[in-house]
């Protein structure tokens, strides 16, 4: 795919979430049951309503409860050691301001060069790095890696 058709699909996109969006607040001012939105003082309107506002079947839609949250979970942390001097990672745990930023400037410190990773904060904080490898020197043990992420999530393991 080429960078135009990538942008053309992303605006594509956009133009239908506005359109879901604008649809929904048609739906809540329509709704007698629920309190109107004070109007705002300039032509500023949010895209989207705050969630007590919403009523409970667009809530259950927006934060379904199957979905398992790390809320008050362990962080967890798996590393995993490929051929040469290269790593899997994957870290779950409950979000937290900040957390990306130490999260990576700890797998900086430990000298690793991500090659490829996802990291998610919504309903939680999901760290997957596909592949990491040692910048020099002899490769990490996973312990230490998973002891130094851990640590920058806030827990404190036991060594």
């Amino acid at each position: 795919m080429d960078r135009a058709s990538i942008l053309g699909d992303a605006i594509e996109y956009l133009k239908e979430l506005l359109h879901k969006i604008s649809d929904l607040q048609n739906e809540l001012e329509s709704s007698p049951s629920m309190p109107s939105l004070p109007p705002t003082p300039t032509s500023f309107h949010p895209l989207t309503p705050t969630l007590p506002a919403l009523p409970s079947r667009v809530k259950e839609e927006l934060c379904p409860s199957a979905l398992p949250s790390p809320t008050g979970q362990q962080p967890t942390v798996e590393v995993r050691l490929r051929e040469g001097r290269a790593v899997n990672i994957h870290m779950l745990c409950p979000r937290r301001p900040g957390l990306v930023l130490s999260a990576m400037k700890a797998i900086e410190a430990l000298g690793l060069d991500v090659q490829q990773a996802v990291i998610s904060c919504f309903n939680g904080f999901a760290l997957d790095v596909f592949k990491a490898e040692c910048k020099d020197g002899p490769g990490l043990q996973p312990e230490e890696i998973k002891a130094v992420l851990l640590q920058s999530a806030g827990f404190h393991p036991a060594m």
